[in-house]
């Protein structure tokens, strides 16, 4: 069985993977692989998921874009 190299796993977990790569790692993990799925969990950075879902309101984001206002915390915001 051939297997995602590290990087295409890193970058899946990263949400950076292009969609080519995100098929085949699907693909490979559907078929069942312990391994690159045990290494997948290990990229995955689960305190900045959840730091992200507490931080994401999808109303409010609504009521932003409506508005005319920025969609996602920081969005707006100057940078001095």
């Amino acid at each position: 069985m051939d297997h995602p190299s590290e990087e295409t796993l890193k970058r899946f977990a990263a949400g950076m993977a292009t969609r080519e790569e995100g098929k085949a790692v699907v693909a490979h993990l559907l078929k069942g692989c312990a391994e690159c799925a045990r290494k997948l969990r290990s990229f995955i950075d689960y305190e900045l998921l959840e730091t992200m879902k507490m931080s994401f309101d999808p109303q409010e984001n609504l009521r932003n874009l409506l508005r005319g206002g920025p969609t996602s915390p920081g969005e707006g915001e100057k940078s001095n």
